[in-house]
């Protein structure tokens, strides 16, 4: 989504600073280059293509947040995830970076599977990215749109209820480039560093380079080497633009990242770990060899012809690969005896194509053409425990079928104790005395040989479940807009959308059979139909297919303000679940949503106010989400997709508001009504359930402030925001953990002050600035996780970052 920045006629004097953008509002832009001061903030007009046509952004018919340049120095910004507090509807799940997923108006999608998709597309260079590709830095971003709702017509592939498109900077004409360094607490160094060189004959090569690199928030005193909240990624991108001829663009860009950081935090809080509260600044973890990374690289190559002054073609090609991993605790404690971790491990590439076709004249503007894509995945799930926790989950096995009250079959007085039972007169010391031979001795006897003994201490069990998978995409769209009088557009448009996938699941045995005879999987074990999957993958193949559209009425109420009312409905395919092997013959459902949306959009006030405001009623059924789920029988709990009907009604709004030339102040809110339908599940703890709810979000708000007082020499910038969250977790809900009650912090609100003070040299060259998030130091719950609750009675935490602070300097020439 290509986009121009063009001023409105408010007296703003050439070069002037860049103000938001109409969702955000507020945030005060310094260009790449230098530029001549400005004199004031003013509110702009942008130009963006977010229908595949340019339009300004307050003519567009659609709920478009956006995020420029200038919020991502205001708020440091570094992935889609820091951005959900400025665009109100969207909101980024989880912590991890491998495994994230989006919410946009209260829709969200599993993050575990390849064999699924998420309901929210996203876009980078006007490139689909598949879920693991998603956390690409904003090195040299131009900007991020999130369009909301479903937008299946123009955008095809799991657009079912939204839209991201992250904009990078494309090569100028200009001799250009800048230096950044940002530096704070917990050692935090960032620095960046581009340049634009024009190289004649048409020629431009803009080449971009990032360094991320922060300690954690909080000192492991496990044996594990995972930090909490540490950060350490790179990312590279070179790109030339080419002028072939007057009516020819040539774009061919190469970026990669890389990250090699601590996984996804787990601090306990159950009575085996560290202790109870998770801002004591020290927590243990044991999880061996942990890790979050990924390598990845990405080229795109784009081709625009414009036939004449009515027709004009673009051609798109592009390929992506990237390999992860995300070796994170899944017990939050160190006791072996508990030990359980998993790991995500891919390695994937996608091909992407597409053809589009621009037509526009004073009457019609239409856009049409086609797409494909294919996908090729191989996932690893990997769970591993040790001989220790694994004893401990014999053991809860022998309590359950011989009435035994053991705490852990390794204890050598309590063992004995249970073969006393038995009339097998031995003692703890004859036991500890013997090794392993008691243990095989009750094996034998019993049959079993997951009894096994304490010489396997320390020993890795690892299960996997290993899925590969293909998946291709095509697609034919056409969308026309008719300019039936001066103020009275009508919009119609037209997808079909084709999906085929094959998809295979491979239980390999545990790690342990080649040091123990007959041991089975414990965790990972197939459906009784589907044993062969122990030696040969079972491959399953299905399709998909759907037509959606979307019809609109827009209205200019008068030349600086509009109203519109649309209809629209978007589609996610079917697919399978990597964990369930099930799926082969009963895949996951597709996704169909359909969306009403009426909207006010424009200034008010000579331009002085400017409003946003969307009103929509969101239908999706089949939503593909996953839960914690453990079937009566099996060891623990794993993520589990399901399908679920949802029906989200609301509003969304933000208001930015120029009191003088010199101060800027903005506000965005969301208030929605969901509802939720679900069959019965087996939870966390074996226990029917279900999802059918419904109820009000919670009260959120973000408020914005932007000051640029007159000062004698350069330029100052003041930026505040102050974010608000109201807690909705019930303590009287009959699900509500006991060992959360009385967790510090985990019932409060969030309230989070953050500011930007920055000073820019007269001629623009210079910008040094002082920055501090959460300035009240707020300590907060991120979020609980209870994979081994039911197994070892191990629930664990992440938190928010505590207050951090810190300098910039910039040099741009």
């Amino acid at each position: 989504m290509d986009i121009r920045v063009r001023h409105r006629s408010t007296g703003i004097v050439p070069g002037a600073l860049l103000a938001a953008p109409a969702l955000l509002g507020l945030a005060v832009a310094v260009p790449a280059a230098a530029q001549p001061k400005a004199s004031r903030i003013d509110l702009e007009e942008i130009i963006v293509t977010a229908q595949r046509r340019e339009q300004q952004s307050l003519d567009v018919p659609v709920a478009v947040g956006t995020f420029t340049s200038r919020d991502i120095v205001n708020t440091g910004a570094l992935t889609l995830q820091q951005i959900d507090d400025f665009i109100p509807g969207f909101e980024a799940d989880g912590e991890t970076f491998t495994q994230q997923s989006y919410n946009v108006r209260g829709i969200s999608s599993p993050n575990i599977s390849t064999g699924g998709d998420p309901s929210v597309a996203t876009f980078y260079d006007g490139v689909y990215l598949p879920r693991a590709a998603t956390t690409v830095a904003f090195a040299d971003m131009e900007r991020v749109e999130v369009l909301m709702g479903p937008q299946g017509t123009l955008f095809g592939r799991n657009a079912a209820v939204g839209v991201i498109s992250m904009v990078p900077r494309a090569p100028t004409d200009v001799f250009e480039g800048f230096v950044n360094l940002r530096a704070g607490n917990y050692d935090l160094l960032r620095v960046e560093g581009m340049a634009n060189v024009p190289l004649g004959n048409d020629l431009a090569v803009r080449v971009n380079a990032l360094s991320n690199r922060r300690d954690g928030i909080a000192d492991n005193v496990g044996p594990s080497a995972a930090q909490a909240g540490d950060r350490d990624n790179t990312a590279l991108r070179i790109a030339a633009a080419w002028q072939a001829a007057d009516s020819t663009q040539v774009y061919l860009a190469w970026d990669g990242d890389r990250f090699d950081q601590s996984p996804t935090m787990a601090i306990g809080i159950s009575p085996y770990g560290y202790g109870r509260d998770p801002f004591a600044g020290k927590y243990e973890n044991d999880v061996r060899h942990a890790e979050e990374t990924r390598d990845m690289y990405g080229i795109t190559g784009k081709l625009r012809h414009e036939f004449d002054q009515r027709w004009s073609a673009r051609a798109t090609l592009a390929y992506r690969e990237w390999e992860t991993t995300n070796r994170q605790d899944e017990d939050g404690t160190a006791d072996p005896t508990r030990y359980f971790d998993t790991n995500n491990r891919e390695d994937s590439d996608i091909f992407y194509s597409e053809i589009q076709f621009n037509f526009a004249d004073e009457r019609f503007d239409a856009v049409f053409g086609a797409n494909y894509s294919r996908e090729n995945t191989f996932q690893s799930t990997d769970a591993n425990a040790l001989g220790e926790s694994i004893a401990r989950l014999v053991t809860n096995q022998l309590n359950g079928d011989l009435g035994l009250s053991l705490d852990h079959i390794w204890n050598p007085a309590e063992f004995a104790s249970a073969l006393n039972l038995f009339g097998i007169p031995v003692t703890g010391d004859d036991i500890a005395s013997t090794g392993d031979f008691w243990y095989d001795t009750v094996a034998g006897a019993l049959g079993e040989p997951m009894v096994f003994g304490p010489s396997f201490r320390g020993r890795e069990w690892t299960e996997a479940i290993q899925n590969e998978g293909e998946f291709t995409n095509r697609g034919i769209y056409g969308d026309l807009a008719w300019h039936a009088t001066g103020r009275l557009d009508l919009i119609g448009g037209l997808r079909y959308s084709e999906d085929e996938k094959e998809f295979s699941w491979l239980y390999p045995p545990t790690s342990f059979t080649g040091l123990r005879a007959g041991v089975s999987n414990q965790i990972f074990v197939p459906d009784a139909p589907f044993v062969s999957a122990y030696t040969t993958p079972l491959v399953a193949r299905d399709s998909w297919n759907e037509v959606t559209g979307r019809a609109v009425a827009q209205y200019a109420l008068s030349d600086d303000f509009m109203a519109y009312l649309s209809y629209s409905t978007g589609y996610k395919s079917g697919g399978f679940d990597s964990l369930q092997i099930g799926t082969a013959v009963a895949p996951l459902e597709p996704e169909e949503s359909e969306m009403i949306e009426l909207g006010l959009k424009g200034d008010l006030f000579t331009g002085r106010l400017r409003v946003q405001f969307a009103l929509f009623e969101l239908e999706v059924d089949g939503r593909q989400t996953s839960v914690e789920s453990r079937r009566p029988g099996d060891a623990n709990a794993i993520p589990t997709v399901i399908n679920v009907d949802n029906r989200n009604r609301g509003f969304e709004i933000t208001l930015d508001w120029l009191v003088t030339d010199t101060l800027r102040l903005g506000a965005l809110t969301t208030v929605r009504e969901d509802e939720t339908s679900s069959a019965s599940f087996y939870d966390a703890d074996a226990q029917l359930t279900d999802l059918n709810d419904s109820g009000d979000t919670a009260t959120n708000y973000t408020l914005k402030l932007d000051w640029a007082p007159v000062i004698p020499l350069g330029e100052l910038l003041v930026h505040v925001d102050y974010v608000f969250a109201e807690n909705t977790v019930d303590p009287d809900d009959p699900n509500f953990f006991p060992e959360l009650r009385g967790l510090p912090h985990y019932l409060d609100d969030s309230k989070l002050l953050n500011a930007r003070v920055s000073w820019i040299s007269e001629d623009a060259h210079y910008e040094v600035a002082l920055w501090g998030q959460n300035l009240l130091d707020r300590e907060l719950i991120s979020g609980v996780r209870s994979i081994t609750r039911s197994v070892f009675g191990t629930t664990h935490v992440g938190i928010l970052d505590p207050l951090t602070w810190g300098v910039e300097a910039r040099y741009s020439w």
